[in-house]
């Protein structure tokens, strides 16, 4: 019985196989680019700064086995393009390539496992895309990321009825319902605020 026991206890402490984990830096360097997003959005750029070194940073831990040509092209582009847009000031293009390394990553950790279904940071990224499409006074940008949160919506929203997330589901569709229902500025900004809070606390349960 006692080496039952033993044999029981090893089998609970076993983790995920480390080639099945995301490695921390990818976490690192998604953190990272959504707070630059966030502190370019609101135009603080000694929190931009701070965050841009933080971001080059853990770029630099980023194992080169995850990326593929393409995407590594891409992201040693963006980075080359953050320290002149933070240095300028220029909030719009800041935004676009700290959301653009984000999408980057829930490319890269497709190959990984998780508790929370890719469509969730998808989420997250398109409704920072909605938020530059109004910082950019771009509305195509805006109709085509509500257009694309609609879509992975429905594509994760059975998922999470069949786990019960009945008052979360209810709270995303109406989100969604109502972004598709507006072109007031506005009422976009509120409404893209309120899908990130409702994508993030979603992200929280299921973790």
């Amino acid at each position: 019985m006692t080496g039952l026991r033993y044999v029981i206890v090893l089998a609970l402490l076993q983790t995920v196989p480390s080639a099945d984990r995301r490695p921390l830096a990818l976490s690192e360097v998604d953190d990272a680019a959504r707070y630059l997003f966030e502190s370019a959005r609101e135009s603080k750029w000694m929190d931009a700064n701070a965050q841009l070194q933080v971001l080059q940073h853990v770029f630099e831990d980023l194992p080169r086995g995850l990326q593929s040509a393409d995407v590594a092209l891409s992201l040693r582009t963006r980075m080359r393009e953050l320290p002149d847009t933070v240095a300028q000031h220029d909030r719009v293009r800041t935004m676009e390539a700290a959301n653009a390394i984000t999408r980057a990553v829930i490319g890269l950790s497709a190959q990984f496992q998780s508790r929370v279904p890719a469509q969730i940071p998808t989420l997250a990224y398109l409704g920072r895309q909605i938020e530059l499409g109004i910082a950019a006074q771009q509305p195509a940008l805006i109709a085509r990321a509500t257009a694309d949160i609609r879509q992975t919506w429905n594509e994760v929203r059975p998922q999470l009825e069949h786990a019960g997330h009945a008052a979360d589901v209810r709270r995303m569709t109406d989100i969604v319902v109502s972004l598709e229902g507006t072109n007031q500025t506005a009422e976009e900004a509120s409404l893209a605020r309120a899908e990130l809070d409702a994508v993030s606390h979603l992200e929280a349960e299921l973790k």
